[in-house]
């Protein structure tokens, strides 16, 4: 059935004609061999990424590549004082390309993920996996070099910690990224619309009630200990495994000072009714 777009009556879905009004009822119809075009989108996009589009990205690497230029600079002016300033000029020098490929690939990645959100979302993990793991290769380094410079065998050793658990990381990042990425797939849909609906009358604006605002803290239904990942989950609203999973990384790559602040969280955050 269909509806008359001027009186609101129900016809039959053939009718061309209302029975109750005569008036014309044209059913739009769109072509299905033509694929929708979407613009990108422009909510999302900076003031910077509207000035300067696809150079912006570039001008940003170039930025970047001379800021590392200029610390590798004022370390290797160091370097007669300081062993650690040496050598971490020494490191910076022989990653230089692969610093300027990384600005590229990360600038480059965040203007077209604002620009085109959906179709950026496939392989958003991946790219987030490369940076991430590329800048704690970069930490594991420096503690390695502080290390070998003091010498401080607990440097070294988290050295030798981060380096070791890179590839676990990136594989973790990797598994989180997507399963992100399947739960949030339907929040890009739109809902069809009836374009033979009848006309509705345009409501008198009610004022929106009052509603205090979000505060975190800690989950008194999903808990294992004191509910502190649970109240965060549902503040943040994801998975609470997902908060969990980050929060057992974020322990291991601090060395158990994410323990001290769960106990702070624990104490000062209130409980959900």
């Amino acid at each position: 059935m269909v509806y008359c777009p001027k009186c609101g009556a129900v016809n039959d879905d053939q009718a061309t004609f209302c029975q109750k009004c005569g008036g014309q009822i044209v059913i739009p119809q769109q072509p299905a061999s033509e694929p929708v075009k979407r613009a990108p989108a422009v909510w999302n996009q900076t003031p910077f990424d509207r000035t300067f589009r696809g150079g912006g990205p570039l001008l940003k690497t170039f930025l970047g590549l001379i800021f590392v230029l200029l610390v590798m600079e004022i370390f290797n002016a160091l370097s007669s004082e300081s062993v650690f300033a040496g050598g971490f000029a020494d490191f910076l020098g022989d990653t230089l390309l692969l610093f300027f490929l990384i600005f590229l690939l990360a600038f480059f990645f965040g203007y077209y993920t604002r620009k085109y959100p959906r179709e950026s979302a496939m392989v958003s993990p991946l790219v987030t996996a490369v940076i991430v793991t590329f800048v704690l290769w970069a930490v594991s380094n420096v503690f390695t070099l502080l290390g070998e410079s003091q010498p401080d065998d607990f440097l070294t050793a988290m050295g030798e910690m981060v380096s070791s658990v890179l590839y676990i990381i990136f594989l973790l990042i990797l598994l989180l990224g997507y399963i992100g990425v399947i739960m949030k797939a339907g929040r890009f849909g739109t809902s069809p619309q009836n374009v033979n609906a009848p006309p509705v009358p345009p409501a008198a604006p009610q004022p929106a009630p009052y509603a205090p605002g979000k505060r975190m803290g800690r989950s008194n239904r999903d808990k294992i200990i004191f509910g502190v990942c649970g109240g965060m989950a549902e503040y943040l609203d994801t998975d609470p495994f997902l908060v969990r999973v980050l929060w057992v990384v974020g322990t291991i790559l601090t060395s158990g000072v994410l323990i001290l602040a769960y106990l702070i969280l624990a104490i000062i955050t209130p409980k959900y009714p």
